[in-house]
């Protein structure tokens, strides 16, 4: 792979593993697809655009698709799959060690924005894999309707129809299982993790719990895979699955 190839992949590789994370939940996996995109682009460095932007854009197709095919082998997703998992972290006693250890680190400052991001992935992955990675790339990654359905072998029309649908979906979701919307919600974790960690970061949703306010935090965190908490926490999921 030419050198100037191999400097655009190092550009752009901690927001795809940060975009795998959130698409496939599971942090080994997404390390594994980068790795595997990486591969590809290998393979295909003479046929690769020759912008910078060009190459982002045929990274994020690679990735997207090789995720697709992961999401595909392992079927649905429990719709309570973030409590399921507390529950079971909670459970484990070297999982809790491992949590106080972190308490007060300066990796957990943003735990509670983390976790609000893992929450928001969590819920899309409820969602048909097209209408998930529809929103992580448009409102997320900052790729056009038309780029985005370019990336994943779609219409415009269907773009704008599943970005619709996601934020229904999350929407409903969240009026159901989130305190920080509704008293009748049964799940606050964001701020518990806050707390537990000694962060001293308060509601992340203090300024507003819409959607496009979940989206804007976990924006921020472009560029940033699950940190070393949220890494032992979805391990569980194999686990889980059993």
């Amino acid at each position: 792979m030419n050198t100037d190839v191999t400097e655009q992949f190092s550009l752009v590789r901690h927001e795809l593993q940060a975009y795998l994370c959130r698409l496939v939940i599971r942090p080994a996996v997404a390390e594994e697809l980068v790795q595997t995109t990486f591969l590809r682009c290998h393979e295909a460095a003479a046929r690769l655009p020759e912008s910078a932007e060009g190459i982002r854009a045929w990274l994020f197709k690679v990735a997207t698709h090789l995720a697709f095919d992961e999401l595909k082998r392992h079927g649905a997703w429990r719709e309570t799959a973030l409590v399921d998992l507390k529950d079971m972290a909670v459970a484990k006693i070297e999982f809790v060690e491992a949590t106080r250890a972190l308490s007060g680190t300066p990796e957990t400052r943003a735990i509670a924005r983390e976790h609000l991001t893992a929450c928001l992935a969590c819920t899309l992955r409820n969602l048909p894999e097209q209408r998930a990675a529809a929103l992580l790339l448009k409102e997320m990654h900052g790729f056009s309707v038309d780029e985005t359905a370019e990336l994943i072998n779609a219409s415009p029309t269907q773009v704008k129809n599943w970005l619709q649908e996601a934020r229904a979906y999350m929407n409903a979701r969240y009026g159901k299982t989130c305190a920080l919307i509704t008293k009748a919600g049964v799940c606050h974790q964001c701020i518990e993790l806050d707390n537990f960690m000694a962060a001293g970061q308060g509601n992340p949703l203090a300024d507003g719990n819409s959607v496009d306010d979940r989206i804007r935090i976990a924006r921020t965190l472009n560029a940033r895979s699950w940190g070393a908490w949220h890494r032992a926490m979805f391990d569980l999921i194999d686990e889980l699955a059993n």
